[in-house]
């Protein structure tokens, strides 16, 4: 097939090579290892024509587990950890498909936005941190522009811990 084969038909494919598997076990178990050596094995042609979409849908899910990961830390240019107090805050957060922007610098619109997009109960516990510093910082905000580190610098200095 591999002239003008898409994603949809490798991942149709797929599909397919894990139905043949999963009926060739008894118990209805197959491991990813076996499916995916099938799959290389029977769709090689196809995964070179599509190595490049391939490798650039891998390093965008990479990115995206490494965007997402939680930090502790936001270190300023003074070296003042910002955030210490909150644990669990993403490093980054999406703003469109596609688009992220470091917590650090996401306006109060953007925060509020993000929150509204996340607010399912599997994400809720989850995000509930992010939600208290968003809170905590909102009385500390002057403009529209104002960022959460420039929020969390101001009540930092109004509590006396700078």
């Amino acid at each position: 097939m591999s002239e003008k084969v898409t994603l949809s038909d490798l991942r149709n494919a797929i599909e397919d090579i894990n139905k043949d598997v999963m009926r060739e076990r008894v118990n209805g178990e197959v491991s990813n290892v076996d499916v995916l050596a099938r799959v290389r094995s029977l769709k090689a042609k196809d995964i070179e024509y599509l190595t490049a979409q391939l490798v650039n849908i891998a390093l965008t899910k990479l990115y995206n587990e490494v965007s997402n990961r939680k930090g502790p830390k936001s270190i300023n240019d003074a070296g003042v950890d910002l955030f210490g107090s909150y644990r669990s805050i993403p490093k980054n957060i999406t703003l469109v498909k596609g688009k992220k922007k470091d917590t650090s610098k996401v306006t109060f619109q953007e925060a509020d936005l993000w929150i509204k997009s996340h607010d399912t109960k599997s994400d809720e516990k989850k995000n509930e941190e992010f939600k208290r510093l968003v809170e905590d910082c909102r009385p500390f905000k002057q403009s529209d522009d104002d960022s959460l580190e420039v929020a969390m610098k101001r009540k930092i200095e109004a509590e006396g811990l700078l």
